[in-house]
């Protein structure tokens, strides 16, 4: 990440439809593009592994310890580098990664939760009272609401997925992991060495292992798994989509699906060496 760009002010500009590409250098001739939800967890700990460091801590965060040496690219500057560098990046189906985003972060638009949020960002309770004002005249201008605690996460979801665009543009944690993915990959699959899908993660980072030639812990990171017989939001599916909101997701994300269609044109399937 540049010196003077914050995580915070990038989720802003990416929410308003700036394209900022996340790489991560692999040695001196490739990189990685991570999406969010895109098997991010997993490939960044390998990558960081790769770097030297040491994944082992308890509570320890990929996501946090990756984003310092992140590079924030605007489409030109991607070009750029791809012309000497091969970049791979993940797709993954865009309403899958919808219900991933809801698994792991619906329960941020309750109540409590952006209640607790906003205390825990405010020094006191005047600011506290001022960021309250502030998201008030927010969520009315977009003609959204915060969900009551006890709501059905699946109502919660369709819901979301309705007023989709709106939720981007309230709630700064919720957007970036909801944004369409041509916002990371920069809307040109020429770029890219190769677009894998889902599927192929295991596989990419078994090649990231046998080049560095280091004894990496590959094993899968899927947070929601972990949590999902306790906790309903975790244990949120596609099928419980209604038809609404499907079509309400497939307008949303047609670009996606446009990249896709144009990578497989243009880029042939990865191999690894």
């Amino acid at each position: 990440m540049g010196p003077d760009g914050s995580w915070a002010q990038i989720q802003i500009q990416m929410r308003e439809g700036v394209h900022l590409s996340p790489l991560l250098p692999l040695g001196g001739d490739a990189g990685l593009v991570w999406i969010p939800k895109n098997g991010c967890s997993t490939l960044k700990r390998v990558w960081l592994q790769i770097q030297g460091v040491d994944c082992t801590a308890p509570g320890f965060d990929p996501h946090s310890a990756a984003l310092p040496p992140t590079h924030w690219l605007n489409p030109e500057e991607l070009r750029a580098v791809s012309e000497h560098r091969a970049l791979v990046a993940i797709w993954r189906d865009p309403i899958d990664r919808f219900v991933s985003a809801c698994r792991s972060h619906l329960v941020q638009l309750t109540n409590g939760a952006l209640f607790a949020k906003l205390r825990s960002c405010s020094p006191d309770e005047m600011s506290y009272q001022r960021a309250l004002d502030f998201h008030d005249r927010l969520f009315a201008r977009f003609g959204v609401c915060s969900f009551a605690d006890d709501s059905d996460p699946v109502d919660v979801m369709n819901q979301a997925a309705l007023q989709l665009p709106s939720w981007i543009a309230c709630h700064i944690d919720w957007s970036h992991h909801t944004i369409p993915q041509i916002n990371f990959l920069g809307g040109d699959p020429s770029c890219y060495r190769t677009i894998l899908g889902m599927e192929q993660i295991n596989a990419l980072a078994s090649h990231w292992s046998k080049k560095s030639g280091l004894p990496l812990d590959l094993t899968p990171q899927h947070v929601s798994s972990d949590e999902a017989i306790d906790n309903p939001w975790r244990r949120l599916r596609r099928d419980q989509l209604s038809s609404e909101a499907l079509a309400a997701l497939e307008r949303f994300y047609a670009a996606d699906w446009a990249f896709l269609e144009l990578a497989q044109q243009q880029l042939g399937a990865w191999q690894a060496a």
